[in-house]
């Protein structure tokens, strides 16, 4: 399979030269460092560099060698800087680095034109294809997925296949290639769910506590786990919110709400008595999209009958372990469950009062929420 630039050299009729690259001088305090670079390109734009950097730090630590980011719009977690400069400027940085990794892309061709160490990582493309060009195998590493029978080659890739590379893999090339380590990456990804890398704020109202949140981060209001109207009422005129509810929500509380509410989740079986169609009337002049929820898939067809103006779907839950556990498993999750000022990583946790604790439960209750979780061992 031939490279890209193989193939345009071919195509054009000339030969293939090295490029020039005209550096802009761009002054860095640290002595040594390694550049990362974030892709601009959704199927290239890789969601676990934080992990990588966390696994990276003691070592990088131990060598006093900082992590500088040339590239992506938003600063990524355990970088020590993210520099906002031109791409002359960029080739600059990256020329003094002792290795450069990151997505596919011209500083990954830089960086092997200039000799640099590469780990380069790929999203909608083959190796093959597009890895650097101008520099000797031995200095650079490529990571893939294991693809789905083949890449996206688009700019978006609704499967996310670049997610499924183990940020172990690409800490563990990063440290072959600096040499600075013999010690391994203690570290092995036992699943990721695939909503891991959206994060999801949920409150339980029984008291209210002002909210340490990402400006314009929406919060989910749980009334189904439990409520305090009056907290409820402040969590939604404070906050950006949709709800999730087990009983109908009287349309007079609604009323005085009605701007922040985005969603409107209600879980309804084949028990209820029927809903009032002026409730319904209600929630479409106040503009709320409301959502029924069914756990039972029998009761799911007659309830689509009753309601068939209402969007009426399956609450479909995992229960089962998406991986074998080790005997000390432990998660991250973009999921926050916070009741009256401590935060939980799931349900199953808050149900045991276990805030502040990363130790996998091996129960429906905790499955359910899988697709959240970001499941490890530390060897």
């Amino acid at each position: 399979m031939s490279h890209l630039i193989e193939e345009y050299a071919k195509n054009l009729g000339v030969k293939i030269s090295e490029p020039i690259v005209n550096d802009h001088f761009f002054p860095i305090t640290q002595c040594k460092y390694i550049t990362l670079n974030q892709a601009g390109v959704a199927s290239k734009t890789y969601s676990h560099y934080d992990i990588v950097l966390s696994l990276l730090k003691p070592f990088l630590d131990r060598a006093d060698i900082k992590v500088i980011q040339i590239g992506g719009d938003k600063k990524i977690e355990g970088t020590e800087a993210a520099l906002n400069i031109s791409f002359k400027q960029q080739a600059f940085v990256l020329s003094k680095s002792l290795l450069h990794f990151g997505c596919d892309g011209a500083l990954a061709q830089v960086a092997s034109n200039k000799k640099i160490p590469t780990v380069t990582i790929y999203g909608n493309a083959f190796p093959a294809n597009v890895k650097p060009f101008f520099s000797k195998s031995t200095i650079n590493k490529s990571i893939q997925p294991d693809w789905d029978k083949k890449p996206c080659f688009a700019a978006e890739d609704p499967k996310r296949q670049i997610d499924t590379i183990k940020p172990e893999i690409i800490a563990q090339k990063v440290l072959d290639l600096l040499g600075i380590e013999k010690e391994s990456i203690k570290f092995v990804t036992k699943n990721i769910g695939e909503l891991f890398s959206q994060s999801v704020v949920e409150v339980i109202p029984t008291s209210f506590v002002p909210l340490r949140i990402p400006q314009g981060q929406e919060v989910m209001i749980r009334t189904d786990y439990g409520c305090d109207e009056v907290s409820f009422l402040k969590y939604c005129s404070n906050y950006k919110v949709s709800i999730t509810a087990d009983s109908l929500i009287q349309p007079h509380g609604l009323q005085k709400i009605a701007n922040n509410i985005n969603k409107f989740f209600l879980f309804i079986d084949s028990s209820w008595d029927t809903i009032p169609a002026n409730y319904f009337a209600v929630l479409k002049n106040l503009d709320i999209d409301l959502t029924m929820l069914v756990k039972n898939e029998d009761d799911l067809n007659a309830l689509r009958n009753k309601y068939f103006d209402t969007p009426v779907v399956l609450y479909e839950e995992a229960e089962e372990a998406p991986c074998k556990l080790g005997d000390d498993s432990r998660f991250m999750s973009s999921l926050r469950l916070i009741e009256g000022g401590k935060e939980y990583l799931s349900y199953a946790h808050w149900k045991k009062s276990l805030d502040g604790d990363n130790k996998v439960l091996d129960t429906p209750e905790y499955w359910r929420e899988s697709k959240h979780f970001y499941i490890y061992d530390r060897d």
